[in-house]
């Protein structure tokens, strides 16, 4: 029982200032310098490959806690979940973003713009929703359903970032007639949203929208992690788990 006790830690609950990641940019008119460019490319690589490392760990949780239908494996489940749709989606529109700023033809670059404005849609309408009859079945939604289990700090911070949420879903359109004419191809449309003004450091702002507020649920849902995991320490502290 005592073997390796020292390794064994608790986890702190951190209070995010969850505000700082939703607030409006403005764009400054400055175009992207070539350093600029590459600075921010290379911030990219290496998030995407810290986050795509980890991609085959957290399906591994996911599938085991998969397998077992108690009470706990349950929630722990829905928060795993969770946390895999705000990975997936935060790399994806990385990896979109780096080759939108890498294009250097003019078709290329109006092209992925369009494929931008698809996944900022898709990603918070998933995230979040638009709609009050979806917004239930978001996966900001499904963790509602798991609030029961936590301290009530993890409570008061889930509340405070549906109200960012909530606010940011009323505050644009959020890209809805580009992603229809993307999806759907509807080639009149596609063709005029494809040729309005393009304005680079503007389409990133906009990217923006979308990751930091996936950067916010990521840190939200890393302090409900780590409230499961000072749970389960402490019961194995207290010889409640043999394992």
């Amino acid at each position: 029982m005592t073997d390796g006790i020292e390794d064994i830690y608790f986890r702190p609950i951190l209070n995010y200032p969850y505000a700082r990641w939703f607030s409006e940019g403005q764009f400054n008119g400055k175009l992207m310098t070539e350093n600029v460019r590459s600075q921010m490319v290379s911030i990219i690589d290496e998030h995407v490959a810290e986050f795509s490392h980890s991609f085959p760990k957290i399906i591994n949780i996911l599938n085991h806690v998969k397998e077992k239908q108690d009470e706990f494996h349950i929630m722990y489940q829905t928060v795993i979940s969770v946390m895999v749709f705000v990975a997936q989606t935060m790399t994806d529109s990385m990896v979109i973003s780096k080759y939108f700023v890498l294009a250097d033809k003019d078709y290329d670059k109006r092209f992925m713009r369009g494929k931008m404005a698809v996944i900022l849609n898709e990603g918070f309408k998933k995230l979040y929703g638009f709609e009050t009859s979806s917004k239930s079945k978001s996966e900001w939604g499904k963790l509602k359903s798991v609030l029961h289990y936590f301290p009530e700090e993890i409570n008061l911070q889930y509340h405070e970032l549906t109200s960012l949420l909530e606010k940011h879903s009323t505050s644009s359109s959020w890209w809805r007639n580009d992603r229809n004419v993307e999806t759907h191809l509807d080639c009149g449309k596609l063709y005029m949203s494809r040729n309005t003004e393009l304005v680079e450091g503007k389409v990133m702002l906009d990217f923006l929208m979308l990751f930091d507020a996936l950067n916010a649920v990521d840190h939200f849902l890393d302090n409900m992690h780590s409230c499961i995991h000072n749970t389960l320490t402490e019961q194995y502290l207290n010889g409640e788990l043999k394992e």
